[in-house]
């Protein structure tokens, strides 16, 4: 299979660190998981409202220079603004490797909220839809209406993408991308 740059997208729980990772485990890819970046630039006291932009460069950084040792890159975080997609196909093209986008799709928030829920937390996560990250805060009344402006916000080409539908079960959700990715 060619190198290839798959970039995530969907909001928080929907299922993309999970694929990213079942994907790098399968294909051999490195997965850059922008949550993890994330949590360790908070960790080395940037504040939380620069956090997201100190965290991108890094990133995009560490993608390019994966590709460039020949390996293909899952890139895990939110697609929510049209630079965050214009550097991921950027990037691919540069570095000629194939470029692929899955979005992980879901309006269902009560599912989006067990995730959250269940799931072990980073510093830079939400802890449930009507939660902040730890260094945001405690409650957010407004955490539904926010994930319905992400979900209607998330940037996505034009076309050849993949959206699947995150409340399937992961095997089925798996199945598609491997589809996708092998195409």
């Amino acid at each position: 299979m060619k190198q290839f740059l798959l970039q995530m997208s969907g909001i928080p729980g929907a299922g993309k660190s999970t694929v990213a990772r079942q994907v790098g485990a399968r294909y051999g890819a490195i997965v850059v998981d922008l949550d993890v970046i994330r949590s360790a630039v908070l960790d080395g006291g940037v504040p939380v409202e620069a956090s997201g932009r100190a965290a991108y460069p890094v990133m995009f950084a560490l993608t390019r220079d994966l590709l460039d040792q020949g390996v293909s890159v899952v890139m895990d975080s939110p697609c929510g603004y049209d630079e965050i997609l214009a550097t991921g196909r950027e990037i691919a093209e540069e570095r000629g490797a194939a470029y692929k986008y899955v979005e992980c799709w879901t309006e269902d928030l009560a599912l989006i909220d067990s995730r959250l829920r269940d799931r072990p937390t980073l510093r830079s996560q939400r802890r449930a839809v009507g939660e902040h990250a730890v260094d945001a805060g405690g409650a957010d009344t407004d955490g539904e209406q926010l994930f319905r402006e992400w979900i209607q916000r998330t940037k996505r080409p034009t076309d050849g993408y993949l959206q699947v539908d995150a409340a399937k079960p992961m095997d089925l959700i798996l199945d598609e991308v491997s589809r996708y990715l092998e195409t």
